[in-house]
């Protein structure tokens, strides 16, 4: 019995049009191969390195598209001390981005910034405040590299989309 219901109820999922949110309905590869220029300071390398490691299923051996990012960093504290010395703080990293689609190809070139914040302790130690920012770097910036597949996905998707409807 349940054999037959889920094999129905594939049936009727396959039948109502279900595809993939953002690979292509044939299927191949959401995004693509894409390059990533060097990006400077510390969450700079950890955003590439990451970003590198979760594209990499991308890599077809086709042109590689090129992705420009420029981080800008601000920290905010949040809690305050009665000696008016902060007890947590707010790191938010912000990532501007060009995609440049391969010489190749007749993409548009598109141009868009993802956000990440991450709070942290300060604790009272010397130097612990310094250790704790680059943890909160770190974070933010992993975290900022699984967001930027998600919008790189959704606006490669969008364009095939509006490229296939012209």
């Amino acid at each position: 019995m349940r054999v037959l219901i889920a094999s129905l109820s594939l049936l009727l999922l396959a039948a109502c049009g279900f595809q993939p949110m953002y690979a292509p309905a044939g299927g191949g590869n959401a995004i693509g191969p894409v390059s990533i220029v060097e990006i400077e300071g510390k969450a700079g390398h950890v955003l590439r390195t990451e970003l590198t490691r979760l594209l990499a299923v991308e890599n077809d051996g086709s042109p590689p598209m090129e992705l420009e990012i420029t981080l800008s960093e601000s920290v905010s504290n949040l809690g305050i001390r009665v000696d008016e010395s902060a007890t947590r703080a707010e790191l938010r990293l912000t990532a501007n981005y060009v995609l440049t689609p391969p010489t190749t190809s007749q993409g548009r070139v598109m141009r868009g910034s993802v956000i990440t914040t991450v709070n942290y302790d300060i604790p009272t130690a010397a130097f612990g405040e310094i250790a704790a920012q680059d943890d909160a770097r770190e974070r933010a910036a992993e975290t900022m590299a699984q967001r930027f597949r998600a919008e790189l996905a959704m606006r490669v998707a969008q364009a095939r989309a509006q490229s296939a409807a012209r």
